[in-house]
């Protein structure tokens, strides 16, 4: 009896001493969190991000893309909305964004990660005028996850 009481009095212990958000979400304590989380999706989308910077240098060198170019832009995309739907990385922004109300968090991380990466500006145009990259971030902020399944 005792093997299932104490883990059960530990768990609502913990539950009734969540912090108080404003004192937990410091720079200190939010930073690290934050670049962990950023890195387990700069990891994940590696082979991705690669994708997206070779269809964007040829953009850039006044090149259309080749139909295998392009091949795999539409994988990499698919890969990123993967990682943006439920990646580790991406739910402990969603948490972090949720723990300290700052629904901006997500939104800022991905476009400090695809500037990181150094995509081109004009494919990162090129994503943001069709809407692509809106509807990533979107997801990734968990707005239109219900449509989708719904």
């Amino acid at each position: 009896m005792r093997r299932i009481l104490v883990p059960c009095l530990v768990a609502l212990s913990a539950c009734s001493t969540t912090p108080d958000p404003a004192d937990v979400c410091t720079a200190a304590w939010i930073e690290p969190r934050v670049e962990r989380a950023v890195e387990r999706i700069e990891t994940r989308l590696d082979k991705a991000l690669r994708a997206f910077r070779t269809v964007g240098d040829s953009w850039m060198n006044g090149n259309t893309p080749g139909p295998i170019q392009m091949f795999r832009l539409s994988n990499a995309a698919n890969d990123l909305e993967k990682e943006l739907v439920d990646g580790r990385g991406i739910r402990d922004l969603r948490m972090l964004a949720s723990t300290c109300n700052d629904p901006n968090l997500i939104r800022e991380q991905v476009y400090t990660l695809l500037d990181r990466e150094g995509l081109p500006d004009p494919l990162l145009n090129f994503l943001d005028a069709t809407g692509i990259l809106e509807g990533l971030i979107e997801t990734a902020e968990g707005r239109n996850l219900n449509d989708r399944n719904g």
